[in-house]
């Protein structure tokens, strides 16, 4: 190559870089980019949420740092405040204080008990009217969380006096006190389908009045906010709307061997329906999660 060619050679490749350089920036710069993003929300919405949202924003930011933190209602909103979260999404309980809360769906609450002794077959139509709450002992979670707020709020509204055995932070310990008989828990059914499906817990929609949960989504005032962040995260909702309203949204209830837990719970489960789980079950859930 002469001397003239491969000083153009240099020139070229210098350009090419100065280009790539601009684009970065360029890019940087886009109100679109997410750099990184942190995003709190409870186990029981993140159970359904979460594969699907946390697929979505890794194909539309391929380079962004993606954090993803399971709490109750208080700690997500102390971390909201605190600036280490972008974005939550939390129960909308009574006395809950937020500038930006944005309503986004509303679940139904059913009965979830275990199978123990009772068919295995159920239909999508199985209700249980509230003021029969008061003669089941029930494991709940603790008063930080929402949901438990949203049960009591709901429960002094309508005169009743629930039966309140244990309290349980975590789905771990909710699910052992469940499947031992010892108590009924009150969730969506939605975040318990494998179980359910499985044939490990029945639900029962609760009616006369019926109890619901409202999901809403925070973000933070302490930081700035990618718009494009909290503008997929109502997108992927309102995508899987259906799953979060499940059986409502299908008409039966069928147990199959198709829909399974994975081997370890399923092997925990089958062994301990009439006693507390061991350390093979709680492994199988991995940390205990915050409802």
């Amino acid at each position: 190559m002469t001397q003239a060619g491969e000083r153009l050679k240099q020139l070229g490749a210098t350009i090419i870089q100065q280009i790539q350089e601009a684009q970065n920036q360029i890019r940087h710069l886009s109100p679109d980019h997410l750099g990184s993003a942190a995003i709190g929300m409870p186990a029981s919405v993140s159970a359904i949420l979460l594969p699907p949202l946390a697929r979505a924003l890794r194909d539309a930011h391929t380079d962004a740092k993606l954090h993803f933190r399971d709490g109750c209602n208080g700690d997500l909103l102390s971390s909201l405040n605190a600036g280490s979260l972008d974005v939550a999404l939390v129960y909308d309980a009574p006395g809950i204080a937020h500038p930006n809360l944005e309503a986004l769906l509303s679940q139904p609450i059913y009965l979830i008990e275990s199978t123990h002794n009772t068919p295995k077959a159920l239909v999508a139509t199985d209700t249980i009217e509230a003021a029969e709450l008061m003669d089941i002992p029930l494991v709940l979670p603790g008063t930080r969380h929402g949901l438990r707020q949203i049960v009591t709020s709901w429960a002094n509204r309508n005169a009743l006096g629930l039966n309140v055995q244990f309290e349980c932070d975590s789905y771990s310990s909710m699910l052992q006190v469940v499947s031992s008989g010892l108590a009924a828990t009150l969730l969506p059914a939605a975040s318990l389908k494998r179980e359910i499906l499985s044939g490990y817990f029945r639900c029962r929609l609760i009616t006369k009045p019926a109890l619901y949960r409202t999901i809403a989504l925070a973000a933070s005032q302490s930081r700035p906010v990618n718009a494009g962040l909290v503008t997929q995260i109502k997108k992927m909702v309102e995508t899987v709307r259906g799953d979060f309203l499940w059986p409502q949204s299908h008409n039966t209830l069928q147990t199959s061997a198709r829909v399974t837990s994975p081997p370890a719970v399923t092997h925990a489960l089958q062994n301990n329906r009439t006693e507390v789980f061991g350390e093979t079950f709680l492994r199988s859930l991995q940390e205990a999660s915050p409802l």
